[in-house]
């Protein structure tokens, strides 16, 4: 069914007698099932009825529609699209959850696998569920056009924005990040670096090369941009053909860690050390990969767990009566220096 309007009459809340009429079942069924109490009573396939019925006509029982409107449910849904499969989910949404518990709310995550139907249908569950809100939360940096029925929520976006503002959202500072990663490289020396820079689908690329271009500008040095990609193989392709055409750089930003493993790779391979013959960062901090490679990853941690904090303490104002921030709030990246960078080699 279509979502509700923000506009014209209030709808008729819907009853338990609905819900029974629609699903051919006597009231004392619907109550039986919704207050767990069918087993027993109510066949398996009429309970199913009486679920999908409720869930499709957004019926809450009386005391959860009570609670709903005096906000007191004190639940959240969480709705991301790759938590199964992102390295980084975990952590924004480590960060979601503390900030409820602090607050005395309960967080339900509902993974989409990256499945727009299925997006649709978490935010139609959540509604039938009477959550007091939600967060849309992506692994990696996108645009996100909410579904019509998040209208019926405070709705926060956390790594990912709305292209038309309706929304806030809280993102990365991805322009800032580069400038941290080439004022870092200048500050050892380098004069010459490479960004290899990820695809154009991910907003997040034309963003962290406008950092880099303008850092390398404001302070002088040669930057070069070239397209590659987002994984290892992308990275050792892109670096042996830099390194195989003799217009070695003295250092090298990667669209991200597993390119910059790449790099590290193709580095060895044609006898180059680094961080003494070219220093690499990377972009992420990607747990069990930039910290373990040898050498240990120079890298630019994006704050995933920070925009999990803020996405929760916006909506938390949000639930309380609170107006909405601005529409897009960038959180600082944290560089952080190990051992593929060092001074530039004196050539």
């Amino acid at each position: 069914m279509g979502s509700s309007s923000s506009s014209g009459p209030p709808r008729r809340r819907v009853s338990a007698l609905d819900v029974a009429g629609r699903a051919g079942v006597s009231r004392s069924a619907v109550s039986m099932v919704l207050n767990g109490r069918a087993d027993g009573n109510v066949s398996p396939a009429a309970q199913e009825r009486i679920r999908r019925v409720a869930a499709e006509l957004r019926y809450m029982p009386q005391g959860l529609g009570q609670s709903l409107r005096s906000r007191t449910t004190r639940t959240v849904g969480i709705i991301t699209d790759e938590i199964v499969t992102s390295p980084f989910a975990g952590g924004l949404i480590s960060g979601v959850g503390e900030v409820a518990r602090r607050q005395g709310f309960m967080t339900v995550v509902n993974d989409t696998e990256g499945d727009r139907e299925r997006l649709h249908e978490a935010c139609e569950l959540f509604f039938a569920r009477s959550v007091d809100a939600l967060v849309l939360a992506t692994g990696g940096l996108v645009q996100m056009e909410p579904p019509e029925s998040v209208s019926a929520f405070p709705t926060v976006l956390a790594n990912c924005f709305d292209p038309a503002g309706q929304l806030p959202s809280v993102i990365p500072d991805e322009v800032g990040g580069s400038v941290q990663a080439v004022e870092h490289l200048v500050g050892l020396g380098h004069r010459d670096i490479v960004l290899l820079s990820g695809g154009e689908e991910s907003p997040a690329v034309p963003l962290r090369r406008e950092g880099f271009l303008q850092a390398a500008r404001e302070r002088g040095v040669a930057a070069t941009v070239l397209v590659c990609g987002w994984e290892i193989h992308d990275g050792y392709r892109a670096a042996a053909d830099l390194f195989d055409s003799g217009e070695q750089p003295s250092a090298v930003i990667a669209s991200n860690d597993r390119t910059a493993v790449g790099v590290l790779l193709a580095a060895a391979h044609r006898g180059l050390r680094v961080p003494e013959d070219i220093s690499v960062v990377g972009v992420d901090d990607q747990p069990h990969v930039a910290s373990t490679v040898v050498p240990a990853l120079t890298t630019v941690a994006l704050p995933h767990r920070e925009i999990g904090l803020r996405a929760m303490e916006i909506l938390l104002e949000l639930v309380a009566g609170g107006a909405a921030p601005a529409s897009v709030e960038r959180l600082p990246s944290t560089l952080i220096e190990r051992a593929s960078s060092g001074p530039a080699a004196t050539r």
